[in-house]
């Protein structure tokens, strides 16, 4: 549970409180933040729920970029406290639920990374090391092998795509975007008919482990393999997804290089 308290020059504009993720911010009436203001892009950046209780922040290819206490980011963790910054407004993070004592300036100051920390991972003994002076490597022992070098991790790519095959013209959708709405209105990503389907019924997140559907809005909720979905689930290649009339197979594959 957090809350994002919007502001424009030091004015408090609106609070906003959330028990879910992920939100979304932007100039379009369908994220959960809207701002109107043309320095703000239609969906500008989300945040979600990396791990339980620790939020991230991702910029969606905006324009103007997302800043997280003055500094660029892409994707970056957020603390309590924390200042992200949108276009022309500021929005301070605030997690609820925290102790009175985890909220004081001295936690916060200590919880908080700098500027300096955010740029660049802290030194490692050995680089410190290498700065004052150099580092001599003992010799392999006479007639003893050395030890065989670890493998290079392998970069996991996961590419995920919609089947429409019930509801709407049959085809196959990328799922390449950041963030992917679903929904009644005409400028979704994917349209979806039904009687109490929401103008944005759904979202679909790319995240570095997978894809989440999200319930966004109307009478109507989306389904996975016949379960209504009241927040979001993790989907799954294979998984059936029905909003309104609209029924789609998920597929996942993935690349490693």
């Amino acid at each position: 549970m957090f809350k994002l308290i919007l502001k424009f020059q030091d004015a408090v504009i609106k609070e906003y409180s959330f028990e879910s993720s992920p939100v979304t911010i932007g100039r379009r009436d369908d994220n959960d933040v809207a701002i109107d203001n043309m320095a703000v892009s239609g969906h500008h950046a989300v945040i979600e729920e990396d791990e339980p209780g620790h939020y991230v922040l991702v910029d969606l290819e905006s324009l103007n970029g997302t800043y997280v206490n003055g500094m660029r980011i892409t994707r970056e963790h957020i603390l309590h406290g924390d200042s992200i910054i949108v276009g022309k407004h500021a929005l301070s993070f605030v997690e609820l639920g925290l102790q009175p004592e985890e909220r004081s300036p001295e936690n916060e100051a200590a919880q908080a990374p700098s500027e300096l920390s955010r740029a660049a991972p802290p030194a490692s003994p050995l680089e410190i090391a290498s700065s004052e002076e150099p580092v001599s490597q003992p010799p392999d022992a006479e007639g003893m092998d050395s030890e065989p070098v670890p493998e290079r991790p392998k970069k996991i790519e996961l590419f995920g795509t919609l089947t429409i095959i019930a509801g709407s013209t049959p085809q196959i959708i990328d799922l390449n975007k950041r963030i992917i709405t679903l929904g009644k209105a005409e400028d979704s990503d994917i349209r979806c008919s039904g009687l109490l389907v929401g103008k944005t019924a759904a979202l679909i997140s790319k995240r570095p482990n997978g894809y989440f559907l999200a319930y966004r809005e109307g009478l109507k909720k989306p389904e996975v393999n016949g379960e209504s979905v009241h927040t979001q689930v993790q989907l799954q290649d294979g998984d059936e997804v029905a909003i309104g009339n609209t029924r789609m197979t998920f597929n996942l594959q993935e690349e490693i290089s």
